[in-house]
């Protein structure tokens, strides 16, 4: 991604395609919103590592070592939204 849509926050959905295609978990859609933790999705700490990587490299940002200990999605989407807005 390039130009203005590499900064452009990332919603509840797009995490949850994320977390699909590089977490390696195969996530309902339907059962992802801010409210739901990692826990309750089957994410480890390791898969989390892999999901920050992508969306680091994908955005072109690099994101503060609290999304690391983010638990929920409500908490990471509000850590890299944040950092997508400062990179803007």
């Amino acid at each position: 991604m390039s130009g203005a849509n590499s900064h452009r926050e990332i919603t509840a959905e797009e995490l949850g395609e994320l977390l699909s295609a590089t977490g390696g978990l195969r996530i309902d859609q339907s059962d992802v919103d801010s409210a739901t933790t990692f826990d309750e999705l089957g994410l480890d700490s390791l898969a989390l590592l892999g999901v920050i990587t992508a969306v680091e490299r994908e955005r072109g940002v690099a994101l503060p070592t609290e999304a690391q200990e983010a638990r929920s999605v409500r908490e990471f989407l509000a850590i890299l939204n944040d950092t997508l807005r400062k990179a803007a």
